[in-house]
């Protein structure tokens, strides 16, 4: 009898442990950026697939790797999505997902981003141009417009990426970490 309620003790612990897992697991990877199910720094541009929902447009000359535009954009169910550009980096992973939406989904696309991700800074409502950025666990995000325009732009920059690839120093002593070797500086016209 003994050995029995000590297998009934521990089945009741492997039970409860597992079931403060999952309620635990959301709320981490909640903060985690996957635009489009393709998770930044992590996916392969390779991997992507069928052929037909896909076309390679380039080299990513900061990154180092593909340029990839996505077609058939109805398939992921985002009102005002009109174009999804997506630059691997060296490694062919995705260093950054540039999405293009319609003005009129602004709202709704901020909306989703404060709910989902920290915000770190945004601009005025009143400012000629719109800015915002907010952190991932994997990376940051900004969202982009301009008051008159048409579209905006929400840019998935993977963890690193943005500041690797273009960061700017004053004193000169950082180098780029750009694949291919930088031309030596010019001085600032006057």
């Amino acid at each position: 009898m003994k050995k029995v309620t000590l297998l009934c003790a521990a089945l009741l612990a492997s039970v409860s442990v597992h079931a403060a897992s999952p309620a635990a697991q959301p709320e981490a990877s909640s903060n985690t950026a996957a635009p489009l199910g393709l998770e930044l720094g992590k996916s392969k541009c390779s991997r992507l697939a069928p052929a037909e929902n896909h076309a390679k447009t380039g080299k990513s000359e900061w990154a180092g790797g593909d340029t990839v535009e996505l077609k058939h954009l109805e398939r992921f169910h985002l009102p005002g999505l009109t174009r999804v550009i997506l630059n691997c980096d060296a490694q062919d992973a995705v260093a950054l997902i540039t999405m293009t939406f319609e003005r009129s989904a602004l709202d709704e696309v901020r909306k989703k981003l404060d709910d989902r991700y920290a915000s770190l800074r945004k601009t005025e409502g009143a400012a000629e141009h719109g800015y915002a950025e907010w952190a991932a666990a994997n990376g940051s995000l900004e969202l982009l417009y301009g008051r008159d325009s048409k579209h905006f732009t929400v840019a998935y920059w993977a963890k690193g990426a943005k500041a690797r690839y273009f960061a700017y120093s004053g004193t000169g002593s950082k180098k780029p970490a750009a694949a291919t070797p930088a031309a030596p500086p010019q001085p600032a016209p006057l």
